[in-house]
């Protein structure tokens, strides 16, 4: 219902005079169509249900004088337009008259002329006159926001009107709050109004669009087990997508005995057509309660006008009653609360406030901080993180300079609507046949050495260099592995087994051998190919009572310090170990996608063939995926005699992320870009360091990065890393004693974010 300045509403809303026998001629004369007429119910307008001679059935809609022909045209152009972007959508279509045109003048017999059209006829039953079936929450969401979908590229200037059932505006309907027939309601509804007067500011900043308006109970059309139509487009205003929406679910929950599980249904379904934002889920329970104290109000205001169409205007009544007495005493932020966690949104909105409990609460939950530590004396409750920076709770952002698993950076858009969108359409297990893990699988392969051709997909690193074991096991016979002095390769009670660093070493079981990592001696000599191979057969030496199978190598050789060993050295480890009959493995869950700055896998840069390659933590971004690659022939011997399923391993979702993440590496040439940048870092800290001490070493390559501090500098690395965060960027330690700097940022890192680190290294040395 529009309000027009200086027109009451007996002016403007009246039904148009126009009986069955006028509507009867008017469909003969001016359509050329012979039929039978009964007048259908409406408040404002005149409609008529017309069925032809041939049983065809139309609507013929004359309309209050109210209407303007602008409005009357950008009904039918948002009808055309629909038709267009989602033809599936059930609308009427406008019919056109003998001479064309899609509204006609017609003459009522107290002589007001008025705008006509003439429709199709949707099949169904009007959803307010039926016992609303069970699917039909979840099918009115879907068809809601398939409309709002299909309209959103739609405009007209006759959309930018007021209209009195508008939820934003209902605060200007206070004076017929006074006018309800129930006294006692009264000052509780102007409580409500008060409530509400922020509405209007509150959702300007929302998406709005040219939308129905009217998508009710009343305007939709049951079929046996579908909505079959939507008519009716006489409100279309420009609006908030969330107004509307709102519109259509207090139509049904004025119907719903219980409102929740209505409105989860419908939130449900309209979701996965159109996910909402947080700030709209905020305003839903307002913008309801809104809708249903207009419908009182209007009510109030209109019923006494015209008694003779009480019944109609006062239909809403009831069930808006029931809705405000469930929910209006309800805090607005309850009400929020509850929608939020309906739509999903509660959980991935940051703390705006540290929050002081958190830390005692993940100890008693956790176990304490000895089983599950936390990085820096005063831990970091972070609260978001966008590219290279982590935002904490306080507010305050920091340079990440040590998080690899973001290797694209924080947030990627690119991963996020991937992911997203993904999980919207299908998630299932990698025993159904899907495109993403094939399409992820050619690509891994098609970036290995010649014969690396067969890949298995999994959750995490420790999983891949479990199965590698599994599979060196049975393909060799043996069971001893081998691993560096000081390595990390996992968490499985295997891979444990062989993460040397995590235990000292007299805990070192038999199975597992050492071979000295790569480290330069007093002289800086790097160690040769010699080196490595007999540190592999003293490796050998160490195992009691078992040979070697595998010898696993992180290619950054990380928790040793950050190594940067030669390719003879490292082609060394790789030909003893299968002269030995054992097999060779590059772990790259580090060290892969491009880190190094040469290629996009840093066993590449050494000339290494490996018999297996495992990869990790960066493959989706933070998304929980990880790949085996082998030999086909090692592949096939291991499943003549076992199998490997992981469930979600392979997932559609995972791998769509890890396809995204190899996409933007690509587009962005991020493995050349690593090594750019991470030569300006390293260079910029080897003028630092002796400030420090003459003894400090930058080592590493691409944006892998290790400060080696000695005890002599009178700092430490964990104290070095303290001072760092206070100067707002974040690094790690590793190496022995965790005497070592561990610089590892997202491969997105440009000179900027090298010149702030180096200025708050420089800061954190004063």
């Amino acid at each position: 219902m529009e309000t027009v300045a200086g027109r009451t509403p007996s002016m403007i809303d009246d039904p148009p005079e126009v009986d069955i026998a006028a509507a009867t001629e008017l469909l003969r004369s001016r359509y050329g169509i012979a039929a039978e007429l009964r007048m259908l119910r409406s408040e404002r307008d005149r409609n008529f249900l017309a069925v032809t001679t041939e049983g065809r059935e139309l609507v013929l809609k004359i309309s209050n004088t109210g209407d303007d022909a602008a409005q009357i045209a950008m009904e039918s152009a948002a009808m055309r337009h629909v038709a267009v972007t989602d033809p599936g959508l059930p609308i009427p279509r406008l019919l056109p008259a003998l001479d064309g045109s899609s509204v006609v003048l017609t003459e009522a017999a107290d002589g007001r002329r008025h705008l006509t059209r003439l429709m199709t006829v949707m099949p169904g039953q009007v959803g307010d006159l039926v016992r609303l079936p069970s699917w039909f929450a979840a099918s009115f969401g879907t068809i809601c926001a398939r409309l709002v979908k299909a309209l959103q590229g739609f405009g007209d200037p006759a959309a930018h009107r007021r209209l009195d059932w508008d939820p934003r505006v209902v605060s200007s309907l206070r004076p017929y709050a006074d006018r309800l027939p129930d006294p006692s309601r009264r000052a509780p509804m102007h409580r409500l109004l008060d409530r509400f007067e922020s509405l209007p500011e509150a959702t300007r900043r929302l998406p709005g669009f040219v939308l129905h308006g009217d998508v009710t109970l009343s305007n939709v059309l049951l079929g046996a087990d579908g909505i079959d139509g939507v008519i009716d487009f006489g409100d279309m205003h420009h609006t908030a997508r969330v107004a509307d929406l709102a519109i259509s679910l207090t139509s049904l929950l004025r119907e719903s005995g219980d409102p929740w599980p209505a409105a989860r249904d419908f939130l449900d379904a309209y979701q996965r057509v159109l996910p909402l934002e947080p700030d709209e889920v905020e305003l839903i329970g307002e913008l309801v309660l809104a809708r249903c104290a207009a419908s009182t109000l209007i009510s109030a205001w209109r019923a006494p006008l015209y008694p003779g169409n009480e019944e109609y205007l006062t239909s809403l009544v009831a069930g808006s009653w029931h809705v405000l007495d469930l929910w209006a005493d309800l805090a607005p932020e309850e009400l929020a609360a509850r929608f939020h966690r309906i739509c999903g949104t509660s959980r991935v909105i940051g703390p705006a406030t540290p929050d002081p409990t958190l830390l005692d609460r993940r100890d008693a939950a956790f176990g304490g901080r000895t089983l599950s530590p936390l990085f820096y004396r005063e831990p970091l409750q972070v609260a978001r993180a966008e590219g290279a920076w982590i935002e904490g709770a306080d507010g305050r952002r920091y340079l990440d300079a040590y998080n690899n698993v973001p290797v694209v950076g924080h947030a990627h858009p690119a991963v996020v609507q991937a992911i997203a969108r993904q999980a919207g359409v299908l998630n299932v297990n990698s025993r159904y046949l899907h495109p993403h893990a094939i399409e992820l699988a050619e690509r891994l392969t098609a970036s290995m050495p010649d014969g690396l051709d067969t890949c298995v997909f999994m959750n995490s690193g420790s999983e891949a260099n479990d199965l590698a074991w599994r599979m060196a096991r049975i393909v060799t016979g043996r069971t001893g592995v081998m691993a560096a002095d000081l390595a990390y390769h996992g968490v499985s009670e295997a891979t444990a087994a062989f993460s040397t660093n995590t235990y000292p070493p007299d805990a070192r079981p038999a199975q597992v051998g050492t071979f000295e990592a790569p480290r330069v001696d007093a002289d800086d000599r790097q160690p040769t190919g010699a080196d490595a191979r007999q540190r592999v057969r003293a490796g050998r030496e160490q195992l009691r009572g078992h040979d070697v199978a595998l010898l696993a190598v992180d290619s950054v050789f990380s928790s040793a310090g950050i190594l940067t060993p030669t390719g003879e050295f490292m082609r060394g480890l790789q030909d003893e170990v299968r002269a030995a009959g054992g097999l060779f493995l590059a772990d790259e869950v580090q060290a892969g996608f491009g880190r190094g700055g040469r290629n996009l896998w840093r066993f590449a840069d050494y000339g290494l063939t490996p018999d297996f390659v495992t990869l990790g933590k960066p493959m989706g971004n933070g998304h929980p995926v990880a790949a085996l690659i082998t030999r086909r022939e090692i592949a096939e011997q291991f499943a003549d005699v076992d199998e490997f399923f992981s469930t979600f391993g392979g997932n559609p979702v995972s791998c769509v992320a890890a396809n995204t993440v190899l996409d933007v590496i690509e587009e962005s040439d991020l493995v050349a870009r690593s090594g750019v940048i991470g030569a300006e870092l390293a260079a910029g800290l080897a003028e630092l360091a002796p400030s420090l001490h003459d003894g400090v070493r930058v080592r590493g390559q691409g944006l892998m990065v290790g400060v080696d501090i000695p005890s002599e500098a009178g700092i430490t690395a964990v104290e070095l890393a303290e001072r760092l965060r206070e100067h707002g960027v974040l690094v790690g330690t590793t190496g022995p004693g965790g005497r070592v700097l561990k610089i590892r940022p997202p491969l997105i890192w440009q000179a900027q974010h090298v010149e702030i680190f180096l200025g708050a290294f420089a800061a954190a040395l004063v």
